[in-house]
């Protein structure tokens, strides 16, 4: 399967659409989507006790964590939690005591609310405090486990925040101050995807090289249909305003619907489907 993919990725990449300095950005990219599985599974091994990955929404963040949880054998629910959306300060106290343990992971992904709100920075701040890791709930208002109260625990597990969110303002106030002593903890990890040329090799990639479309059988395309999925996207590239995985989905799925006809369609959902 591996040859097979490495062959398609040569495949499409020898289109002329592609130019050299695209297919360049490209290479790069790929290149660096395999450092970033790299670090992620020496945080997962404990090689570093914490992380943020810092990048553009729905570019790939998530995936390569939870790739990286399932190559270390983790099970979900038991070994690590990935918490997604909006969270309460309250229980992100309790997600994180559930998964203190070493070897357990908490993955806060996109969760943006708790991290600007200074209860959850000071939760986060305790929890990746090398030095001392008992995060404390002094309040009227205290979370119960099995009918007793949770006020205090060692935290020994590791966190994983994936992030869009510059944390910081820079403006020195308050909870810039949180923020920037939150982040120090942690080992930031910066996508480099800048750029949209950049962006859609990372789109490219995901595509072609991780076969991220296979997932779903109504999204599963054949060789000559990436290829002409993803030139078509090159081309409308400065068209579309969100640039993320969730595009080239939405294209697979007309492309599967109906093969002879499937641009007017994908161009009405660049044009007026908020992509």
């Amino acid at each position: 399967m591996a040859n097979a993919i490495t062959e398609d990725f040569s495949t499409i990449l020898a289109d002329p659409v592609f130019t050299p300095a695209l297919k360049e950005q490209i290479k790069s990219v790929k290149e660096f989507q395999t450092k970033t599985e790299r670090f992620v599974d020496e945080v997962i091994k404990g090689t570093h006790p914490h992380a943020v990955l810092q990048g553009p929404p729905g570019l790939g963040k998530s995936y390569a964590v939870t790739q990286s949880l399932k190559r270390a054998g983790k099970k979900e629910g038991v070994d690590y939690m990935v918490v997604k959306g909006h969270v309460t300060p309250m229980n992100l106290f309790l997600t994180l005591y559930m998964f203190r343990r070493p070897g357990q992971v908490v993955v806060l992904d996109d969760c943006d609310d708790v991290l600007i709100k200074d209860t959850g920075l000071e939760v986060l701040k305790a929890v990746c405090d090398n030095d001392y890791r008992t995060v404390k709930w002094i309040s009227n208002n205290v979370p119960v486990i099995n009918g007793t109260p949770l006020t205090e625990y060692v935290f020994n597990g590791t966190l994983i925040v994936c992030t869009n969110m510059a944390m910081t303002t820079g403006r020195g106030g308050r909870r810039d101050r949180a923020a920037g002593a939150f982040l120090s903890r942690l080992t930031n990890w910066p996508l480099k995807l800048e750029s949209r040329e950049r962006m859609f090799a990372q789109i490219f990639n995901m595509v072609v090289d991780v076969d991220y479309l296979s997932r779903e059988v109504r999204t599963t395309l054949t060789l000559e249909q990436k290829r002409d999925m993803l030139a078509f996207i090159l081309y409308h590239l400065d068209e579309i305003s969100s640039l993320d995985l969730r595009l080239p989905q939405k294209i697979a799925a007309c492309i599967v619907a109906d093969p002879a006809d499937w641009q007017n369609t994908a161009k009405h959902i660049i044009t007026h489907g908020g992509v």
